[in-house]
């Protein structure tokens, strides 16, 4: 009984830490902070676009080469959790600098640095948290825990998007006497955000045990070396997919709440209700793949969401229709979530019990060695022709590119 409710205590602070750690994305970066940053901090919505693309650029740059690094050591020190507490506080922590974000341009740079210093951070604790999967599940349940996990990360971006709605956005005087000419009602946000992560954490950072060993002197550019040397064919390719479409679903992210805002005229309310739709469609998506994913393996999952996704993408370039537009949101979340839970069990059944981190520093590094390369191509091709649908185009192409690769894929079932 000792050891059964020891493994449920591990298995359900790690995925609380899904629901702690999804505010950010959702919250940060994909519908309030990007939307107040295009549209009431840049001089104007063309180059607060550009702008925001230009920063999660730079942030994937760099990701690209910490989380495979990080990861390899971790693995060789056995240091997951340490890790993992130290990358979420200071997300936390940046988080709260947010505060400061108000609208003067002499700060956009601030602004910028902070919201790019976080999502490095937040990344990086992904790495980490995605690596415990394997020490929390089996063989027989991996598919179902990761797709539970990821619902429930679905759940707690749309918990934490209705109190920022009813606490902060809808009321005429919102809590704390924020002033909203100031913007304090959004700018609040920000350390609420780092306040939720901090406190859902815990869990994980008490619960979740490592077992202790003597650190030895290490060799980590031959540990590197040969990390990258040892990934196996079938592997490779499918990080190579991944890499692409995921550069997909990070632009998605990155831009969907300013596409709402900027091109079919949403308020920070409608956002919100918005995400909070996409939400609960990507959550039942997690947990509806999740069991199909156990039953017929990952492959079959992951072509049917890539198909579906470049679909629902080239409808909504082409129309501008508000209602169709809201039609076709909940159905990508559907099929996000599918994708996103599949993907990260697929990783975990191709990774060796001992190299969890390690491989999902290479997990982390494929989807952000070209994570630049999204949001730039969305920079670029909206500036170029002063269109923001325009730069809508880069996604639908990563979707393509990921599953010409992946569809003639032997995964392991």
């Amino acid at each position: 009984m000792f050891i059964k409710r020891k493994i449920n205590k591990e298995l359900c602070s790690w995925s609380l830490l899904d629901w702690a750690n999804s505010a950010w994305p959702t919250v940060i970066i994909t519908f309030i902070f990007s939307t107040y940053f295009v549209k009431n901090v840049a001089p104007n919505e063309i180059i607060g676009t550009s702008l925001w693309g230009y920063m999660l650029s730079i942030s994937g740059l760099a990701l690209a080469f910490l989380a495979p690094i990080i990861g390899i050591y971790s693995d060789i020190i056995k240091r997951r959790k340490v890790f993992l507490i130290i990358s979420s506080c200071l997300t936390c922590l940046f988080a709260f600098l947010l505060w400061f974000a108000d609208t003067n341009k002499n700060i956009i740079l601030f602004i910028l640095i902070i919201i790019g210093l976080g999502n490095i951070f937040f990344e990086i604790s992904t790495v980490f948290y995605n690596a415990l999967l394997k020490k929390v599940s089996d063989k027989n349940n991996i598919g179902k825990i990761s797709g539970i996990a990821w619902s429930l990360g679905y759940i707690g971006g749309i918990v934490s998007l209705i109190i920022c709605f009813l606490l902060f956005i809808n009321p005429e005087k919102p809590v704390f006497g924020l002033d909203k000419e100031k913007f304090e009602h959004v700018r609040i946000i920000g350390p609420f955000i780092g306040l939720w992560f901090l406190i859902f954490s815990i869990p994980s950072f008490i619960f979740i045990k490592e077992k202790k060993i003597k650190i030895k002197r290490i060799n980590l550019i031959a540990n590197i070396k040969k990390t990258f040397l040892s990934i196996e064919n079938t592997t490779l390719k499918f990080l190579i997919s991944r890499m692409l479409y995921t550069d997909g679903l990070n632009t998605l992210f990155a831009f969907g709440g300013i596409y709402a805002a900027t091109l079919y005229n949403m308020e920070f309310s409608e956002i919100i209700l918005f995400g909070i739709a996409l939400n609960i469609s990507a959550g039942f998506g997690s947990v509806i793949f999740a069991f199909f994913d156990d039953k017929f393996g990952p492959r079959i999952i992951i072509k049917t969401c890539l198909i579906s996704l470049i679909s629902i993408c080239s409808f909504i370039l082409i129309t501008n229709n508000k209602i169709l537009f809201w039609i076709l949101g909940i159905g990508i979340g559907l099929f996000i979530g599918g994708l996103q839970s599949t993907s990260r069990s697929c990783m975990a059944r191709l990774s060796k019990i001992n190299d969890q981190s390690k491989m999902f520093g290479i997990y982390g590094l494929s989807g952000k060695i070209t994570a630049f390369l999204g949001p730039y191509f969305v920079a670029l091709l909206t500036t170029t022709f002063n269109n923001q649908k325009a730069g809508f185009v880069s996604i639908i192409i990563f979707f393509i590119l990921g599953y010409l690769i992946i569809k003639d894929l032997k995964l392991p079932n």
